[in-house]
């Protein structure tokens, strides 16, 4: 929710903590997710080409209100980065643009996407937001904040466990505000979550990176 090609234990910290696929992974390298949630179905492929900067692929099925498709390249930045004693704070942006697609309608589509989580080996905590304008099929502003931790302090060659409560609120859906409880198991670069929702669907996302 997907940094820099460090020693082992920074890359423990920056990637066992992961949330909605990070847009920026380390440099060259490729990262694949795909998110299933109440909202629809989601794909991403991003490619990094330095530690601030990568370009990807987005394309999403929207449900649950409008039933829409999204697709168009994006281009992802980290915005500013603090490295703290035992943690770290990312801001992160996604803005891409490119067309939606509603039954036999096509219009031109534009948005962007801020990402800020604070995270510890132990801890996470983000705050992401979304704006989106796709002419007359829909035009919107997405929020999601989520918090976890782990029980244990995994190491690179451990498979990582988090729990996590996850807060949506999209007021352009039927079901507006959505908490969904999470489990996630990180493995060095693959991440897989599965959670279920107040709006009663199951959430299963993952992620590889290359």
């Amino acid at each position: 929710m997907r940094c820099l090609k460090l020693a082992i234990p920074a890359l423990i910290l920056t990637t066992s903590t992961i949330a909605e696929a990070k847009p920026i992974s380390y440099v060259d390298g490729i990262m694949v997710m795909q998110e299933n949630d109440e909202t629809g179905h989601t794909i991403t492929a991003d490619y990094t080409i330095t530690p601030n900067y990568a370009i990807g692929w987005y394309s999403k099925e929207e449900e649950n209100g409008k039933r829409f498709s999204e697709h168009g390249p994006e281009f992802n930045s980290l915005i500013k980065r603090w490295n703290l004693p035992d943690g770290q704070v990312n801001i992160f942006n996604s803005t891409g643009a490119g067309v939606a697609i509603d039954g036999s309608r096509n219009r031109g589509m534009a948005w962007t996407d801020f990402l800020a989580d604070y995270e510890t080996r132990r801890i996470f905590t983000s705050y992401e937001i979304k704006a989106m304008y796709a002419d007359s099929i829909e035009s919107s502003i997405w929020q999601r904040a989520r918090v976890g931790f782990a029980p244990y302090a995994a190491n690179y060659n451990d498979v990582a466990t988090w729990f996590m409560l996850q807060v949506d609120d999209h007021p352009n859906k039927n079901d507006k505000v959505v908490v969904t409880p999470i489990v996630r198991f990180f493995y060095k670069t693959s991440l897989l979550e599965a959670g279920y929702s107040s709006a009663n669907t199951l959430m299963f996302n993952w992620e590889l990176q290359f």
